[in-house]
């Protein structure tokens, strides 16, 4: 249709407009008009028909229009634009009269074809050296041809095109490699396409590097969808694994069900038995949310388990368990965040607690002791203080094995439902008046208030016994199976509780101008759905537990701070390149009481009660327990003095990078370091807290470090068991405090690229990931030539007692990648635990960018992923299915 518009256009131009530049050269025949401006352009229109818009067409050599004839000839860098449609080529004729349009090379001064014909419309392309097209019957004949079809390049030798623009091809190439000579492609002798739908062929086979291969097939499918999704097969891939067999895996079906809901439905098969099958259902819509929702079913079968001792459902060597059926369902949801819209979330991973254990596609997962799910909603209230949030959560154990070889109980956590209310801070003057603020210091007062209700419910029931305590009745834990004849007991084994909280301020005012006070009051009520009462039974010397529908616990406290903030600074001589260098500290001091609710009579939390009879002494032993199963507040009271030091260092430097002599910069020398520790004045003995240190900056703009330590000021006892309530500074020596622990850590990042940015160098290499995945890198960036980066951390830990005498630890590791060439890049890692003297783990990863296609190379040489894995393959995603991989590698090897 748009060759036909084109040659109408032809027709209606072939007269020159007014004021239009003519030339008659001598050389052409009379009845022939030539126009041959250098670069000539000529931009017509027409009044409403089949053209809609401006056609403009232009020539760098001439533009000839043969009126007897009914031919016009455009020579030299042709060129055709209409809407979305470009043709160019070295000449293009348009006959009219024959209602064709031919656009073909032609030759230079040295006999070399040039100026390809390239035909674009959107984003379907064409390259050939003949193009010859009849606009009346829509039919075309294309000689050499170069197709872009999706992510694929079909070379035809001549392709004829019908009027619904599908492509008949013979002789034909079909790859996804872009250049004029591919480095492999799809032979085949005849090939049907559709533009943005599919590509299908007869018989084929494999060629790369020119030489044929016998990997072919009978036909040929290809999608080549654009701007939409399209219903397909997925090819499996095949393997072999120690534990299965030989299997094919992830084969299935994609179904599009709509512009917003995509199912895929894959399913795995092995030799040794057992089977998995997978729904994957993918969701979007757009501004609002999107989501994925996953439901994996999985029949494993582990014979040398089974026959082994299926009785104690041992595990193989491997560390598998016996044959299983297992079920998984994971879900992820995510909104678009709208102001006064609700925000639901979802991420849920429940199942069968061995699923994990049988289908693991790394270490983590595997060695990871729980997963979770939570379901959460949440809306602020427009135009108030007020929010609240509605959250479900789930958690369970992993699977795993006891000493003995059972299986780990599955014990299911509930919490059903978490409700959050909440009020923001305001101030208690906005909320209880409407005049306006005149300044008065109570107008600074403000409150919060959040309130939380959870109910929690477990199939774990809890062992009814006391630490250390004989109780009446006294029982082992449980777990009962999860069903529906368990809901009622599920729900009798929960518990119920909800917490209030309350934040006061009280408002930040300035003292002897210098000094910051901010007091503060702070109030916590909870609320049970028990509360314990015990009794010592004489006759069965064991204490008897008595529970109560409601109980109620609170705490209170209250305190005040003050800080200020002092400058120090030191100025050099002009000239010098270091200008000054500045000392801030940020002291501050602050007193905090809380009463002790462990006073029985006061408050109740607690209870003293007898627990047994000394058989030695036949005395009376007297306990005293917690009266809630809850965060109950701790007993004893606290008054004392918090003290904290906050210190940063700079430098101000004459600037590198700028010429100008006034140009400076700052140098961070210590970014903070600070000292804290508490004096509590309510104790009768060892009142002062250990004292905390920690430091961390940036040395050079190239090194991290990181300090944490604290410090014991009292001395020990002569056999070491117990600290006593003698100051360091007391003993020998000038000792302020002994050093408890410590832990230092220092990162060096020696990439220029990546020390500009901050940021810890690229780890997108090829891993040793389960061998059904993906094994290349989403991307690998060549333009970074090289990182490094190296980390060194010490943990020291005090001698607690002569069985438990201090220790030291040191671990260095090192990372980064290096470009050996242009199409070469290698990742490596490596760590050495110096306390045990070996290399705590260890990888190398090698990456080949082949044009077209690409290889990676991964070595784990320790640890349970230990092994290595080769792949080549095609680049493009659509023949990804191209590929040979090599792997061995915890289970699996192929």
């Amino acid at each position: 249709m748009i060759f036909l518009l084109l040659a109408q256009l032809a027709m209606l131009s072939a007269q020159p407009a007014m004021g239009q530049r003519v030339r008659r050269p001598s050389a052409t025949p009379k009845d022939t008009v030539s126009i041959i401006p250098p670069q000539d352009t000529l931009i017509s229109t027409v009044p409403k028909g089949d053209i809609e818009t401006t056609i403009k067409y232009s020539a760098r050599d001439s533009i000839q229009f043969e009126v007897d004839r009914k031919v016009v000839h455009l020579y030299g860098d042709a060129k055709i634009n209409y809407g979305t449609m470009d043709l160019t080529a070295a000449y293009i004729q348009i006959n009219y009269d024959l209602n064709t349009l031919t656009a073909t090379t032609l030759a230079d001064s040295t006999g070399k074809e040039v100026g390809t014909p390239v035909f674009k419309d959107g984003e379907e392309s064409y390259a050939a050296k003949r193009i010859a097209y009849n606009y009346k019957t829509k039919k075309g004949r294309i000689s050499e041809v170069v197709t872009q079809q999706g992510e694929g390049y079909i070379h035809s030798e001549v392709v004829k095109k019908n009027e619904q623009n599908e492509i008949f091809g013979l002789h034909n190439k079909y790859t996804t490699c872009n250049l004029e000579h591919p480095h492999f492609y799809i032979s085949a002798g005849k090939i049907k396409a559709i533009p943005n739908d599919k590509i299908m062929s007869g018989p084929f086979n494999l060629v790369i590097a020119d030489i044929p291969t016998p990997l072919g097939f009978l036909f040929g499918l290809f999608p080549t969808p654009r701007n939409k999704r399209s219903s397909g097969v997925i090819v499996p891939t095949f393997g072999e694994s120690r534990a299965r067999g030989f299997y094919l895996s992830n084969g299935g079906y994609y179904l599009a069900l709509n512009d917003y809901i995509g199912t895929r439905i894959t399913g795995d098969i092995y030799s040794l038995g057992g089977y998995k099958i997978s729904v994957d259902n993918t969701y979007v819509n757009r501004y609002s949310y999107r989501g994925n929702l996953n439901i994996s079913y999985d029949y494993f079968k582990n014979d040398e388990a089974d026959v082994a001792d299926p009785s104690r459902s041992t595990t193989n060597l491997q560390g598998l368990p016996p044959s299983q059926r297992t079920a998984f369902v994971t879900w992820s949801h995510s909104p678009v965040q709208k102001p006064g819209r609700g925000r639901l979330t979802a991420n849920v991973r429940a199942g069968s607690s061995q699923h994990n254990r049988v289908n693991f596609e790394s270490p983590n997962q595997y060695l990871a002791p729980t997963f979770n799910s939570t379901i959460t909603y949440q809306k602020n209230i427009q135009n108030t203080p007020f929010s609240y949030t509605a959250t479900l959560s789930q958690g369970q154990n992993n699977g795993g094995r006891l000493s003995d070889g059972s299986p780990v109980p599955t014990i299911m956590n509930f919490v059903l439902p978490d409700l959050n209310f909440a009020m923001t801070q305001m101030s208690i003057y906005e909320i209880f008046s409407k005049n306006v603020p005149t300044g008065k210091w109570y107008e600074n007062f403000t409150i919060g208030y959040n309130v939380r209700a959870r109910n929690e419910v477990s199939n774990s029931v809890a062992a009814r016994r006391l630490s250390n305590i004989p109780t009446l009745n006294e029982s082992r834990g449980d777990t009962f199976a999860l069903n529906l004849d368990n809901l009622d007991r599920l729900w009798r084994n929960g518990r119920k509780s909800a917490d209030h909280n309350f934040q006061i301020g009280l408002g930040n005012y300035k003292v002897l101008r210098f000094f910051n006070l901010t007091p503060s009051v702070n109030y916590r009520e909870s609320w049970f759905d028990n509360k314990l009462t015990y009794t010592f039974n004489p006759d069965s010397q064991a204490v008897q537990v008595d529970t109560a529908k409601f109980g109620r616990v609170y705490e209170y406290s209250a305190g005040a701070s003050l800080n200020t903030t002092v400058y120090g600074t030191v100025l050099f001589r002009k000239g010098k390149k270091v200008e000054a260098i500045r000392h801030v500290m940020r002291p501050s001091i602050g007193y905090q009481y809380r009463p002790d609710f462990g006073d029985q009579d006061r408050f109740g939390f607690y209870q003293t009660t007898q627990t047994g009879i000394d058989t030695l002494t036949n005395q009376q032993i007297f306990q005293t327990l917690p009266r809630f199963s809850g965060n109950v507040p701790a007993a004893g009271m606290s008054s004392g003095l918090s003290m904290r030091i906050d210190n940063q260092v700079q430098m101000k430097v004459r600037s590198r990078s700028d010429s100008a002599a006034t140009a400076t910069e700052k140098v961070s020398l210590i970014d903070n370091l600070g000292v804290s520790t508490f004096y509590n004045f309510a104790l009768d003995s060892l009142q002062l807290s250990p004292i905390n240190l920690n430091m961390n900056t940036r040395l050079l703009k190239l090194f991290d470090i990181n300090v944490n330590s604290t410090f014991d000021p009292y001395q020990l006892s002569p056999d070491g068991t117990r600290r006593i309530n003698r100051y360091m500074l007391e003993g020998d020596g000038f000792k302020l405090a002994r050093l408890t622990n410590a832990n230092l850590s220092v990162r060096a990042n020696f990439n220029p690229e990546a020390r500009a940015s901050n940021t810890p160098p690229p780890t997108n290499l090829p891993g040793m990931l389960n061998p059904n995945d993906q094994f290349l890198p989403d991307y690998v960036d060549f333009n970074i030539p090289w990182t490094l980066s190296v980390d060194y951390t010490i943990f020291y830990t005090g001698a607690t007692s002569p069985l438990n005498p201090s220790s030291l630890t040191q671990n260095i590791g090192v990372q980064g990648t290096v470009n050996f060439t242009e199409k070469w890049k290698f990742g490596y890692m490596a760590g050495y635990d110096f306390s045990n003297k070996n290399i705590s783990n260890a990888s190398l990863d090698i990456y080949r960018d082949l044009h077209c296609w690409e290889m990676s190379i991964g070595w784990r040489p320790f640890g349970l992923m230990r092994g290595y894995n080769v792949t080549i393959n095609a680049r493009s995603a659509l023949l990804r299915d191209l590929r040979l991989t090599r792997n061995r590698s915890g289970m699996n090897f192929r």
